[in-house]
């Protein structure tokens, strides 16, 4: 890809790309969707399908073809067993969920310099090469604050 750069989109992110509710989160999901460096991961692409499918009553054959120009806009990075593997370490080290942890692992197997997501701390760094962003929210809305490593609990 030379010297574009990667980020990774959260499914969490790309449903605004479909969604009529907020042209203004639209747009910008578009354009992230739209960047040449955007990454996505099986597991996005899963998620995206399951949300349009369950939340948004979309007929398949649409969620089919929505997922499927989703998947030819971005580079799609499967996930393996090893990226599952990490996601245990990322969850251990940072207390995300699994399934957040398996996002940032796979970000970070991509080579992603920012994670797009709603759903995690904005502004924080993890491993000192992803910075998770918060793109729809303004920076005065969203103080960033230290973040605290969950530690855990000894048995």
């Amino acid at each position: 890809m030379g010297d574009v750069q990667r980020i990774f989109l959260d499914s969490n992110v790309l449903i605004y790309a479909f969604s009529a509710t907020d042209p203004v989160k639209q747009e910008r999901a578009r354009a992230l969707a739209d960047d040449p460096g955007a990454v996505i991961s099986t597991q996005v692409l899963s998620e995206f399908a399951n949300i349009v499918l369950r939340k948004f009553g979309m007929p398949v054959s649409e969620a089919r073809k929505r997922t499927s120009e989703l998947a030819a806009r971005c580079e799609v990075v499967v996930v393996t067993p090893s990226i599952v593997i990490e996601a245990f370490r990322i969850r251990e080290r940072f207390g995300f969920g699994f399934f957040h942890s398996q996002i940032v692992a796979t970000a970070l197997a991509a080579g992603a310099i920012t994670l797009y997501s709603e759903d995690l701390h904005h502004g924080q760094k993890i491993e000192g090469a992803l910075r998770i962003v918060s793109p729809f929210a303004p920076s005065a809305r969203q103080p960033r604050a230290p973040y605290r490593v969950r530690r855990p609990r000894r048995t």
